[in-house]
């Protein structure tokens, strides 16, 4: 396709009009006419004025625009305003067209068509300073139109006027059809239709081949000189490929990784001076217990010592026993021989027995003895009885008061009733008062004669009352057994009470009140496995709406309980939980990592019970994603039917095909704080409630208690038949009284003698026996003495018992002031140091403990000031250490907190947020891989390929390219320049690695030294702060053309290849015919010459052939327009193009004008003839001439010639 025509409308000072084109076109005139203007319409409406592919002015620089010589900077909207430096021919605003008509070439068979750009433009004006701004720019191609000025320009009233470019689309409409007017706002899209109609197409052709084809047509259009073959080659025959947003992408992406990765060690320094804090909260919370247990030990010890001596003196006093045992023996055998001289007086007494009168006598006093002694034994018991009767009645009359409040049901039965009525009212009457009838020397009870019949009656009611409690099935066992019952409720109460107690205060410290097995558990790894760093997932989860609390909490059941390890620790853990005795051994280990793939690879849906839930622990999170991230919350059971898996407000659960309740009693709540805050309210209302049932309790049981005391001592009584007996012995004492009085026994003094001599030796014996008594005496003494001191040493073992059970109490409540203290084992182990361990060593570890308190609580003092150093103001902590009270209770709960404080920030950094970094991290190393990888490495990697490819995909072309009388032919050669094949190599092997972002990254690959060193240098170039400098040296290593040292062969046809850098001085002239070659190579393969038959040709050639001599580019341009067939326009200034008058069709002449009336603000104006040339005339002129100048020559050398001779 050939450019036909070119309508010029308000474009530049070019005067408003149709260029007509012929095969070979010369824009000339002298410097700044406008024939670049005129050439610059052209490019504008092949490239679109598209960013990238056009170059107003090509003199100019060609990336910057800056005018040589201070011009001005042209654009779009200066040449639509018509700017010549600073000043405007339309000053205020314009619209502008430039229309292209193309008609097919000979031999082709593609409609013609006309390529239109319809602009307007504005001037800004800022103080003195004016710019020129696009308005707006349209694009249209009409098929089968060949536009007139006319259509543009119109003429009214009011004389000629530019069509404005919003109207223009109508009006063109209306004139040629709606058909026939394609209208386009994007420039590519503009383009690919142009290009495709070039081509003779009715559509659009790709992207990719519009942008090269105009990219080509305006590269061959800008001129510049040649230097150097390297630059030639990539400046103009390699496309430069701007990777550099990739750079700054990865380079962003590593700075942000290093910076990701330097947070994170700041994080985890943080999480390290935290977990030191806390490891040394830990110990001071270790010792300060150990420190209660050593004084539980001491006091353990001391009693235990106390309780020896104890033992020591309750021997002495058994031994004492045993002596006066054996003194009480040695009295009986003095009693013995007593008893022996009393069987002598007794002989004696025989004989004076055979005397009737001294037998009678004798007989009588004993008799009167005997009943005497039998009187004497028998008051004891019967005083015993009257005491037990009025008892008995007391208590009869106390048990009928407490039936009115006791709940017993014993005092339902009517026979206790009446019966109890009966003895406690007395009804029988009260024993008589035996201590009034009785003295020291004698008994006299006649008085209760007349009371018998009465005493009869009281005992037998206060038998019948004895027999109603404790005959067999009797109100005592019954009783004994409520009371029994309700002791064992009491201690089952207080249990429950003191289990509650223990929740409460676990609860008041943010803690959790964990299962029996799980508490066990996490002991045992804290104790054996401390890396592992045991937590429990309750601890770590958040329900953040109330209302599905219960829900979730019952759906999750006993899972909540799961133990959370350090992955890299969780078989160990498992196995040692696995070893734990009896049922501890059932808790759970959580799969932190398999857990964290399976989250990893889930989607939430909106409703997921997750969507009320927040966590802080990054592995309680995957856990609760992966196990429970499916689970629904919807509105009803009927809406519960239609989920796999899902759970409604009021704790109705569907799973595995099943729907079932999954309520939770508040007090069992976990998840969070506020659940744990409820589960406290419902614990203390559990707790008020069981303190009133345990009071309660108590009370009933010390009532029956009571009952029980007052019915345990009732024994039968034998009041009445003792009082009887005793009545008959003082009758027939008062007989035997009044028989001795009436006996007479004056005649037998040798007898008496014999029994007084008797007498006498019985009493020597007899004062024998005083001595043993005096003995007994002694020992006695001696016993009182030791006994007293066994009673003191009793009372010091009470007081030594008292602080025993102090300290055992104290170590019981230590829970309350940490709830993790198991009490029972640290008993235990006290009890097992007093028994190995002496005092002096008891208190020597406390010394220690004591000293060392005080260098704990210093060094974690200093810590948490290096924390709240280096921490951000929310994480701050606050803690005032108290020096002088370190065994206080009070500074033993600040640690406490701080400790809980410590272990929850800790976790919160290492669990929640350095593993949330980490994670990130991982995912950004991931991201960098593939981004370098396929961003910079692939990227630089494939254009250093493509470039390879251009370059013999041009050698296929320069193939068909044979030029000048020698048929020349020439191509491309490269060889790889070292630096920058290190760093292909390097790219290479980092794209070949199969394991790059598959468990892999860039940054441990294998790599051989040379490229380690290469990867430790574009890793240090894409940190380097100096972020210009870097981008700048990462932008000439990303430019693939940087990568090969070129050359350009000249091959003549049947000779060897030249090398041209080796071909005179490789650059100039020289090169110049190479370039043109090149150049046209390069755009007939972009305007697709091999495909089809439809094809643009037309080129375009600013400052042309400077460097040429006259043949050399006479045979270019024939090269150009005879061998390729293409269309010419060249611009060229009239002092130079006289040469080349001869091979022109067309010549365009600019000239600028100065005028006296101005246009706008211009004092100038530009005319162009147009001219068509007579190619044979002019070459016949040219012949001529040259002829008549080689005849002058021929005699001017001769008379030259002449001249020099006759001169010799």
């Amino acid at each position: 396709m050939y450019l036909k025509k070119f309508i010029y409308v308000n474009w530049g000072n070019i005067p408003h009009g149709e260029f007509e084109f012929g095969p070979t076109n010369l824009f000339s005139g002298g410097n700044g006419s406008g024939k670049t203007t005129a050439a610059d319409a052209i490019q504008t409406v092949m490239t679109a004025a598209h960013d990238g592919l056009f170059h107003f002015n090509p003199g100019q620089d060609e990336s910057t625009q800056r005018g040589r010589g201070g011009k001005q900077v042209r654009t779009l909207a200066s040449y639509v305003l018509g700017c010549d430096d600073g000043a405007y021919a339309r000053p205020e605003s314009a619209f502008g067209y430039l229309a292209a008509c193309f008609v097919p070439h000979p031999g082709e068979d593609a409609v013609a068509f006309t390529a239109m750009l319809a602009m307007s433009a504005f001037v800004e004006q800022a103080g003195r300073q004016k710019t020129a701004r696009m308005d707006s720019i349209d694009f249209y191609l009409l098929p089968d139109v060949s536009l007139v000025l006319g259509d543009l320009l119109k003429e009214d009233s009011g004389g000629r006027y530019v069509v404005p470019t919003d109207q223009i689309q109508k009006l063109l409409r209306k004139q040629y059809g709606d058909a026939r007017v394609e209208k386009y706002e994007r420039k590519k899209a503009y383009l690919c239709r142009l290009y495709g109609a070039l081509r003779g197409r009715d559509d659009a052709v790709s992207e990719r081949e519009a942008i090269n084809a105009a990219r080509a047509f305006s590269r061959f259009m800008a001129y510049k000189p040649i230097k150097a073959i390297d630059e030639f080659v990539a400046t103009e025959v390699l496309e430069p490929k701007d990777i550099g947003d990739a750079v700054r992408d990865v380079s962003s992406m590593l700075k942000r990784i290093h910076a990701m990765e330097a947070d994170a060690r700041k994080v985890a320094e943080a999480a390290d001076r935290l977990q030191q804090a806390r490891n040394s909260a830990d110990t001071f919370i270790a010792h300060w217990l150990e420190l209660q247990q050593l004084i539980y030990a001491v006091a353990r010890r001391d009693y235990d010592i106390g309780q020896k001596k104890y033992l020591a003196e309750k021997s002495r006093q058994t031994d004492l026993k045993t002596q006066l045992e054996q003194n009480l023996r040695d009295s009986d055998i003095a009693r013995e021989r007593l008893e022996v001289l009393q069987q002598e007086i007794n002989e004696i007494q025989l004989q004076k027995l055979q005397v009737p009168a001294l037998r009678d006598r004798e007989q009588l006093a004993r008799e009167q003895q005997q009943i005497e002694a039998a009187m004497v034994r028998a008051m004891p018991p019967l005083m015993q009885d009257v005491a037990g009767i009025r008892q008995a009645q007391a208590n009869a009359a106390q048990l009928l008061t407490l039936s009115k409040t006791v709940p017993w049901e014993g005092f339902e039965r009517p026979a206790f009733k009446a019966l109890a009525a009966r003895v406690a009212e007395r009804a029988s009457g009260e024993p008589a008062d035996i201590h009034q009838l009785a003295n020291r020397d004698w008994i006299d009870i006649s008085p209760l004669e007349s009371q018998l019949d009465a005493a009869q009656g009281l005992q037998q009611l206060h038998n019948d009352w004895v027999a109603a409690w404790h005959a067999k099935g009797g109100l005592q066992q019954s009783l004994q057994q409520a009371l029994d019952k309700q002791l064992t409720q009491v201690r089952q109460t207080e249990r429950q009470l003191q289990a509650r107690l223990a929740e409460v205060a676990q609860l008041e410290a943010k803690q959790v009140s964990y299962p029996s097995y799980v508490r066990v558990a996490l002991e045992a790894l804290r104790r054996q496995l401390p890396e592992a760093d045991a937590r429990v997932l309750c601890d770590h989860v958040e329900v953040d709406d109330p209302q599905w609390q219960a829900a979730i909490e019952g759906y999750v059941g006993g899972a909540r309980f799961g133990i959370i390890v350090d992955p890299d620790w969780e078989a160990e853990a498992i196995r040692l939980i696995r070893q734990l005795p009896g049922r501890d051994n059932r808790a759970r280990v959580i799969q932190g990592s398999q857990a964290r793939k399976d989250a990893d690879r889930m989607t939430l849906e909106a409703d997921s019970v997750l969507g009320v839930m927040s966590f802080s622990h990054d592995t309680a999170r995957h856990y609760m994603q992966a196990s429970y991230g499916q689970v629904l919350r919807v509105d009803s059971a009927d809406a519960l039917k239609q989920v796999r898996r899902g759970v409604t407000q009021d704790a109705i659960g569907a799973a595995n095909y099943a729907l079932f309740r999954c309520d939770i009693d508040e007090a069992d709540l976990v998840f969070g704080l506020k659940a744990r805050e409820r589960a406290l309210k419902a614990r203390q209302a559990e707790t008020q409630q069981l303190a009133r049932e345990l009071q309660a309790q108590q009370e009933q049981a010390g009532a029956l208690q009571q009952l029980v005391d007052l019915t345990d001592g009732l024994g039968l009584s034998r009041y009445a038949d003792s009082l009887q007996q005793l009545l008959a012995q003082q009758r027939e004492h008062e007989a035997l009284s009044a028989r001795l009085a009436r006996l007479d026994v004056s005649d037998f003094a040798e007898l008496e003698q014999t029994a007084n001599t008797l007498q006498a030796s019985f009493n020597e014996q007899k004062q024998a026996l005083a001595a043993l008594e005096e003995q007994r005496i002694q020992v006695e003494a001696e016993q009182r003495l030791v006994t007293l001191n066994c009673q003191k040493a009793d009372q010091q073992q009470d007081e030594k018992l008292g602080q025993l059970e102090a300290a055992e109490d104290r170590l019981a409540q230590l829970v309350n002031l940490w709830p993790d203290f198991n009490a029972d084992a640290a008993l235990e182990q006290a009890e097992d140091w007093a028994q190995t361990r002496q005092v002096a060593q008891l208190n020597e570890q406390q010394t220690d403990i004591r000293s060392g308190l005080g260098r704990i609580v210093r060094r974690l003092d200093n810590l948490v000031q290096e924390h709240n150093l280096a921490a951000d103001l929310a994480d701050g902590i606050v803690y005032e250490p108290d020096l002088a009270s370190l065994e206080s209770d009070t500074n033993f709960s600040a640690i406490c907190q701080l400790q809980r404080s410590l272990d929850g920030l800790y976790n919160r950094l290492r669990n929640n947020i350095l593993a949330t970094r980490q994670s990130e991290i991982s995912g950004m190393r991931e991201s960098f891989n593939n981004a370098f990888v396929t961003n910079l490495c692939h990227a630089i990697y494939q254009s250093v390929k493509e470039g390879e490819a251009t370059l013999e995909q041009l050698n296929r072309e320069l193939e068909h390219h044979r030029f000048g009388a020698d048929r020349e032919r020439f191509y491309f050669g490269y060889s790889w320049v070292p630096e920058f094949n290190e760093y292909r190599q390097f790219f290479k092997a980092v794209i070949d690695n199969p394991s790059i972002g598959d468990g892999e990254s860039l940054f441990d690959m294998p790599l051989d030294k040379k490229q380690r060193q290469v990867r430790d240098k574009l890793m240090a170039m894409l940190l380097d702060a100096d972020e210009q400098r870097a981008l700048k040296e990462l932008a000439r290593i990303a430019d693939y053309r940087n990568y090969r040292r070129y050359e350009i062969y000249k091959e003549p046809e049947g000779k060897e290849p030249i090398a041209l850098s080796q071909y005179g001085t490789g650059s100039g002239g020289q090169l110049e015919t190479p370039a043109y070659i090149i150049r046209s190579a390069a755009i007939t393969s972009a305007f697709r010459f091999n495909e089809g038959r439809n094809h643009l040709r037309m080129v375009l050639v600013d400052e042309a052939f400077s460097k040429m001599d006259e043949h050399r580019s006479k045979e270019v341009i024939q090269y150009l327009t005879e061998t390729l067939g293409l269309q010419l326009m060249f611009i060229m200034p009239s002092s130079k193009s006289g040469p080349f008058m001869d091979l022109i069709s067309n010549q365009f002449v600019f000239s600028k004008c100065a005028t006296e009336q101005a246009i706008g603000e211009l004092r100038s104006r530009v005319l162009v003839d147009r001219q068509v040339l007579n190619q044979s005339a002019i070459k016949a002129l040219m012949n001529e001439h040259r002829s008549t100048l080689r005849h002058q020559a021929s005699l001017d050398f001769l008379e030259e010639m002449e001249r020099v001779t006759g001169a010799g």
